[in-house]
């Protein structure tokens, strides 16, 4: 991290959750901004530099999912990461935190040290792409070249829900459709870090955008996807601790 302190904006209305948040923040040479609501901490955003948001659900007026659309849809706030922090344990509330785009979910009660940590890992990675800026040719193209049928053609990584590996061929799959793609996982993982692919298995990534429902299966996690099939796969234990905390379980 550069010398410059994380500045972090803390949307709860639970003003003794804010301070113990605040005071394990500061702790840590943070500044901390807090807001009451929503529509408070939209306002704080207007104003602030704000590296990091910790957004809770449950509010008065403007609760955390409104919030969350608001800074979603706001290309000055869009790409700021936000850890939705809530009472509800639910997978269903998980899945669709991170379909709205939040980068990690946490779940009351939480240790602070640990939330201090989530902190700063996302507050420097959004950093180093900031100052990486766009690589040479890169610009916004959001696109692969694949192949079908002989044929070669470009498909929207909004489309893709997951790559695998099989054969020595990579595979991007979207709904219903798998197509040849000339790269390796390894190399794909390097270029879809930041549209929310994670590794889970050596020859398996998918998009935190299209997972379905998360599992558990003999003590490891199960990934179900949102394809024609509702695909299933199993979480590798080397990769459990990368994929638990990309999607904060």
């Amino acid at each position: 991290m550069t010398n410059d302190p994380i500045h972090v904006l803390v949307i709860d209305d639970d003003k003794l959750i804010v301070e113990m948040i605040k005071m394990g923040l500061e702790i840590e040479n943070m500044v901390v901004y807090s807001a009451g609501d929503g529509g408070e901490g939209i306002e704080v955003l207007a104003r602030e530099r704000i590296d990091v948001v910790i957004l809770d659900i449950m509010m008065p007026r403007v609760d955390g999912w409104m919030a969350l659309m608001e800074i979603r849809n706001n290309p000055a706030t869009a790409s700021i990461p936000v850890i939705m922090l809530s009472a509800k344990t639910q997978d269903l509330a998980k899945i669709l935190a991170f379909k709205q785009g939040v980068q990690q979910y946490v779940t009351k009660p939480f240790s602070v040290a640990e939330l201090a940590a989530r902190v700063e890992s996302l507050a420097r990675n959004s950093r180093q792409v900031a100052m990486a800026g766009p690589r040479a040719g890169e610009s916004e193209f959001r696109k692969l070249a694949v192949r079908k049928g002989g044929k070669t053609v470009l498909l929207s990584i909004d489309d893709v829900v997951l790559m695998s590996a099989r054969n020595k061929s990579t595979y991007a799959h979207t709904f219903e459709n798998q197509y040849l793609v000339d790269m390796t996982l390894g190399e794909l993982e390097e270029r879809l870090v930041k549209d929310n692919f994670v590794r889970i298995h050596r020859s398996f990534m998918v998009s935190l955008d299209k997972i379905k429902e998360i599992v558990r299966e003999d003590g490891s996690f199960v990934v179900v996807v949102s394809d024609r099939d509702e695909s299933r796969i199993p979480v590798a234990r080397r990769q459990a601790r990368a994929f638990r905390e990309a999607v904060g379980i």
